[in-house]
């Protein structure tokens, strides 16, 4: 259990660090070694944040772990039994969706077939007829099969995709595979010959106490 005090002090010494911080400057050798000798105390500081938290973060992730074990444990039955269940209930609304979508295209086959005949009535001066199929809607095409429903259960649609032709796949899809080209950099250094990529060094400093 942390201490709350001990909390509390190290929030105001770590606190104070960008401020002195403001105050480095490196013009000389006397300046680069007070410099460099703030640079160590944070690194210590950094240290103490370390010592102080890292024991209760290391139980609690512990505890995390655990937890989420015992969790999945309980859970994975329930997922199986989700996917057993899922499967022909998924089945079952697609086809009713596709009979649905048959059906309601045949009906808009048969209306237009409907309204071509009318049209052709009113060509054909039969305008009264012409009009009274418009108007019997009934009569314009067979009923469409009930919409399927089950409670809380609905078949949402997304749009996926696979793989058919990489060669065709454009080249702005493309991500470059970082991980890889670290190593080869780090390992070839000054050798790298990867087309497109320039390797080179970026100076950074390293300090140890």
């Amino acid at each position: 259990m942390e201490d709350p005090q001990k909390l509390k002090d190290l929030e105001i010494k770590v606190s104070s660090y960008p401020d002195r911080a403001t105050f480095i400057s490196v013009h000389s050798q006397a300046t680069l070694d007070r410099a460099n000798e703030f640079l160590k105390d944070i690194i210590g500081m950094d240290k103490e944040v370390d010592a102080f938290f890292d024991p209760t973060i290391s139980g609690l992730n512990k505890l995390h772990k655990e937890e989420i074990k015992k969790k999945s444990i309980f859970k994975e039955p329930l997922k199986k039994a989700k996917e057993i269940v899922s499967e022909p209930i998924r089945k079952y609304l697609v086809e009713q969706d596709r009979i649905r979508k048959e059906a309601e295209e045949k009906s808009r086959q048969e209306k237009e077939k409907k309204f071509e005949e009318a049209r052709e009535l009113e060509r054909a001066g039969e305008k009264e007829e012409a009009e009274q199929i418009r108007k019997d809607e009934t009569a314009l095409a067979t009923p469409l099969p009930p919409v399927v429903k089950a409670d809380g259960t609905h078949l949402r649609k997304h749009w996926t995709w696979q793989l058919e032709d990489i060669n065709k796949v454009p080249k702005e899809y493309f991500i470059l595979d970082e991980l890889k080209i670290n190593s080869i950099v780090r390992t070839m250094k000054d050798k790298t010959n990867i087309p497109g990529i320039r390797a080179f060094q970026e100076p950074t400093i390293a300090t140890r106490l």
